[in-house]
């Protein structure tokens, strides 16, 4: 261990370079050592831990060349990135309107024209069924759910009611699910629902695109399913787990935790999402960094539309 007098001496020197801004010739001049002995004496402060390096992007980085990074570095094929917004709502619900806005821009625009569009659920995903205008497209797409119902109270996780918007707007139909996304295994299913859980899957089949979210880790998670018991959630919660995409929890190796074996869940598999030509997220927070990151880098993801505080973030996490 250093000497106490050593250990201001690196202080001292580091101080002089990264604080004040001195070259290293000045800092040997005071200090009456060489350039060569203030060189490694800041590199002794660096291993230490006296100097701690943080790098940022400058406020007035360029949104278009953020997003062009995070193409390149994501290796996606589109990423938009929109202002953060202001004002008096919460940075979650302001994060989540303002990437809905930029949302439903994009798709104003998307040619979704003929095309089976596969829609998931969460806040941002609602938020942006609300802000869509009106479609003036004379081909309509489909509509179909990639996953199925869950709870009474949350609209977040009413995918019906956001499936009934998306084909408002868009003055087109669409398919409603009628199962509940996570089911007791003990509790057959009726032929009826076995019927639409067939038809349901039938149309997965032949999807052409994909509309979905990206959760918190369960342990920051806000919307929590009630179909699962607070013994599954804690676990799930201890499992170092960094996002869920359509209630699939997965790692930063992209694995997919198991449901436990007393769960049936109805929902699209996100390892077939790899497949599809055009897989939009709509995600940003700061939670969600590092579950953006995985779903990108795991080919889970296509185009990305974030916010500009959550791309930031990203880019100094990748």
């Amino acid at each position: 261990m250093p000497r106490q007098s050593d250990l201001l001496t690196l202080y001292r020197v580091s101080r002089y370079w990264y604080k004040d801004g001195m070259t290293q010739k000045q800092i040997a001049s005071i200090e009456n050592l060489s350039r060569s002995q203030i060189s490694r004496l800041l590199e002794r402060a660096r291993e230490l831990g006296i100097v701690q390096v943080s790098l940022h992007l400058p406020p007035e980085f360029d949104m278009s060349e953020l997003a062009r990074a995070l193409k390149d570095r994501l290796n996606l094929e589109n990423v938009i990135v929109t202002p953060a917004g202001s004002g008096s709502m919460t940075d979650d619900s302001r994060i989540s309107q303002a990437i809905a806005i930029a949302a439903a821009e994009y798709l104003s625009h998307a040619d979704l024209g003929n095309k089976v569009v596969g829609i998931g659920w969460g806040r941002t995903i609602y938020e942006t069924s609300l802000q869509l205008s009106y479609s003036s497209n004379s081909v309509p797409p489909y509509f179909v759910p990639l996953i199925g119902m869950s709870g009474d109270d949350n609209p977040y996780l009413q995918i019906n009611v956001i499936i009934d918007r998306f084909c408002e707007k868009f003055r087109c139909h669409g398919l409603f699910a009628n199962i509940p996304t996570i089911r007791d295994k003990n509790l057959p299913l009726t032929k009826l629902e076995s019927e639409r859980l067939a038809n349901l899957r039938d149309y997965w089949k032949g999807l052409d695109m994909a509309i979905i979210g990206l959760g918190n880790p369960p342990d920051k998670a806000t919307s929590v399913i009630t179909e699962f018991s607070g013994e599954y959630i804690r676990k799930v919660s201890q499992k170092g787990i960094c996002a869920d995409i359509l209630a699939q929890y997965f790692y930063q190796s992209g694995e997919i935790f198991d449901l436990d074996d007393s769960y049936d869940h109805v929902a699209y598999d996100i390892h077939r999402l790899k497949t599809l030509k055009s897989v939009i997220c709509l995600a940003g927070g700061a939670d969600k960094v590092t579950g953006i990151i995985t779903a990108a880098k795991r080919g889970f993801i296509k185009t990305l539309i974030t916010d500009s505080m959550t791309a930031r973030l990203i880019f100094e996490n990748i």
